[in-house]
């Protein structure tokens, strides 16, 4: 892990891979952890530059609070620069889809493509957000959220389980990166997906039982260059769900 503080902000980031290969900025899901190098082996072993930036409050990222999703792009601008990216793909995967969006919005000359794995629908939309099954408060507060976090998601988890990099990083500062995560995705992202002109590849389950299939396929309808491929059978996540969208889909893109 590396921590590089620019313009007296801290990053927080992974640096795998051949360092003249292919660069993808890697978004993660909700319960994550950027030191999770064996998840994405396959995607090393193409030969890229995998870069995964932790958000705000996950890992050793410090608990800074976002205005909205489309901030993200903007407070990670001074680390592209730094890393000297002249172009990039993203890839966003779960949680970590809107976050990818955003990148791609706020630099279209350099994002070349976008890579989205059983993503977070446009909830921001109403259209879309009529066909999510949870609640989404647009009012919540981050403290609430942290309480909401820890409720949903750990507060039956065991010693080993908090020793996991996923659930450790995720747990750090009070569940901040989590809790901001769920507060920001159901309010105004700052930016619409008609704004995202990087063509995208978006690859969604019908058997996902975490994100509704019918919301994953609206959102898609709302970007403007986006091939859609539906599966029946896959779970929301897995490794082999990882691993064959790697290979099938970035790897020949």
């Amino acid at each position: 892990m590396t921590l590089l503080t620019i313009a007296q902000r801290t990053f927080s980031f992974e640096d795998y891979g051949d360092r003249r290969g292919r660069p993808i900025l890697l978004q993660h899901g909700l319960i994550a952890s950027i030191q999770d190098r064996d998840l994405f082996q396959t995607l090393i072993d193409t030969g890229a530059r995998v870069i995964a930036i932790a958000r705000p409050g996950y890992g050793e990222a410090p608990p800074i609070v976002l205005r909205d999703i489309g901030a993200w792009a903007e407070h990670i601008q001074p680390l592209l620069a730094a890393l000297d990216l002249r172009e990039f793909d993203v890839f966003g995967i779960s949680s970590g889809a809107p976050y990818a969006y955003a990148i791609a919005r706020a630099f279209p000359e350099l994002a070349r493509r976008l890579f989205i794995l059983s993503g977070i629908p446009a909830l921001y939309d109403d259209d879309v957000c009529a066909y999510w099954p949870y609640p989404v408060d647009r009012q919540a507060g981050l403290a609430q959220m942290q309480a909401l976090a820890h409720t949903l998601f750990f507060a039956d988890t065991t010693e080993a389980d908090r020793a996991t990099p996923a659930i450790r990083d995720s747990l750090r500062n009070g569940c901040f990166g989590v809790a901001q995560d769920l507060r920001l995705r159901g309010r105004d992202w700052g930016f619409r997906l008609a704004d995202v002109t990087t063509e995208t590849w978006m690859r969604h389950s019908r058997a996902d039982d975490s994100v509704p299939f019918v919301a994953a396929e609206r959102t898609a309808g709302l970007l403007p260059h986006c091939y859609f491929e539906a599966r029946d059978h896959d779970p929301h996540f897995s490794q082999e769900v990882l691993n064959d969208f790697i290979s099938a889909v970035i790897a020949p893109a």
